[in-house]
């Protein structure tokens, strides 16, 4: 963990500038965060809001996936992470944007929701809701309401 800056506002909540969290499990697995400012949570002393994020997600023999958005609060417990507005994540070449993502790390699993747009080399894709299992990198799209269609336009 970084030495980061704490300052005192008005409001009495606590700032912290240029914040970085890093985690590493047995299998050499990292989670690394940072944020260019953070607030903790008075009514929950273990999360952490955090502003302007950046993360990485590197498992072993695995692409790194990179994740981005305006705001997230962040567990410091289990690592768990819900990343809102903007949301950005890249893996491989594999683009997907929406507004929420929950990181799970106790399910291995990362839910995208709220406008998602997929995007690889050939396949672009609208829809609800996309899950990726962390373990096995699979990609699961779907539409949260059954009667909508997910959208798929394709150049092969």
């Amino acid at each position: 963990k970084k030495n980061p800056e704490v300052n005192q506002d008005d409001g009495n909540k606590n700032i912290i500038e240029n914040l970085k969290y890093v985690s590493e499990d047995l299998l050499g697995n990292t989670y690394t965060v940072i944020a260019q400012s953070a607030t903790l949570k008075e009514d929950k002393i273990s999360e952490v809001q955090l502003f302007e994020v950046s993360a990485e997600i590197t498992r072993q023999d695995q692409e790194v996936i990179y994740i981005y958005s305006k705001r997230a609060n962040y567990n410091k417990i289990n690592n768990n992470t819900v990343f809102i507005g903007s949301v950005n994540v890249k893996y491989g070449d594999q683009t997907i944007d929406s507004e929420t993502l929950n990181l799970n790390f106790e399910d291995n699993l990362i839910e995208i929701l709220d406008n998602v747009y997929y995007v690889n080399k050939n396949t672009k894709i609208n829809a609800d809701k996309v899950e990726i299992d962390l373990i096995y990198k699979k990609l699961k799209i779907s539409m949260i309401n059954k009667d909508n269609k997910v959208s798929i336009t394709s150049n092969y």
